[in-house]
């Protein structure tokens, strides 16, 4: 779906299988975040086409978090031209519990590539400038893409629409998750976009949001 002239949202709305909602903003360096899981990446290709979007022209991929549900699609950009991006720590997580988890198992990890490291601070990509926040408590290196000239906030599974990513999985901490919540409702977030369900729009909706949030959840407000 496209949203504006350079961002395009492709929500997950089947109820059947757990997928992740994936972002595109086009560009001189055209971005996705989130490809979900990997036999799921075609069908999101179909919808970008159908959008007049060439999934080609991909050259940046980054997963808020290593989640299969969100990095697993990552593998389908074998093309080296195309650089995976992930937080540091969101990489030592894959190594000291996926990988155990499949081994023990008796599945073999699955293939997975990380070009360069997410850090906090400012990101450039062509004429696009965010900022990326980490936001531990889901997952222990998870973060968030802001965009602060459109006032847009690519959320991963730290916050829904009332309701935040849990916890209590491998990794996860309630009161990382409650400060990382508290960080992202400071900022003036006109789109938000999660890593599941609906997006919300408008300054009053979001904050809004955030307040049901920190107050249901953390007993705050």
């Amino acid at each position: 779906m496209k949203v504006s002239d350079h961002l395009y949202v492709y929500p997950w709305t089947n109820q059947r299988e757990n997928n992740c909602n994936s972002v595109v903003i086009d560009g001189k360096t055209p971005l996705l975040v989130d490809p979900g899981h990997l036999h799921r990446v075609k069908e999101l290709f179909t919808r970008m086409q159908a959008d007049g979007f060439d999934p080609k022209k991909i050259k940046t991929v980054i997963a808020t978090h290593s989640h299969p549900d969100h990095f697993e699609g990552t593998a389908a950009f074998s093309n080296p031209s195309v650089k995976i991006g992930l937080s540091r720590q969101e990489e030592s997580f894959i190594e000291e519990v996926w990988r155990p988890a499949y081994l023990k198992q008796g599945i073999k990890m699955p293939d997975y590539r990380v070009d360069y490291y997410l850090q906090e601070g400012t990101l450039e990509l062509g004429k696009h400038e965010f900022e990326v926040i980490l936001a531990p408590g889901h997952s222990p290196g998870s973060l968030c893409l802001y965009w602060p000239r459109h006032r847009v906030l690519i959320a991963g599974d730290v916050v829904f629409a009332q309701g935040v990513g849990r916890f209590d999985l491998p990794g996860g901490n309630a009161e990382q998750l409650k400060e990382s919540v508290e960080r992202l409702s400071r900022l003036h977030v006109e789109l938000l976009i999660p890593g599941h369900g609906p997006a919300l729009q408008g300054a009053g909706k979001v904050q809004g949001n955030f307040d049901f949030i920190k107050k249901a959840y953390f007993g705050l407000g």
